[in-house]
């Protein structure tokens, strides 16, 4: 059956019966996928951020 999920698509295949992965291994996998999707969506937005046209320049930076 296709999962799809904004931009990643992947067929998944359940063998009737016991499922290969316990409840809490899909769980922390899905933690984990959700976690990496995020980290991906925050350095797109620092990176478009990085790089956004302004109509004035900012304060200078000062080390102090």
């Amino acid at each position: 059956m296709p999962v799809h999920i904004e931009e990643m698509t992947t067929d998944v295949s359940v063998i009737e019966g016991d499922l290969p992965l316990s409840p809490a291994q899909i769980e922390m996998l899905v933690k984990a996928v959700m976690k990496k999707l995020a980290e991906r969506q925050q350095d797109a937005a620092r990176l478009s951020e990085a790089t956004k046209l302004r109509r004035q320049s900012t304060e200078p930076f000062e080390l102090g």
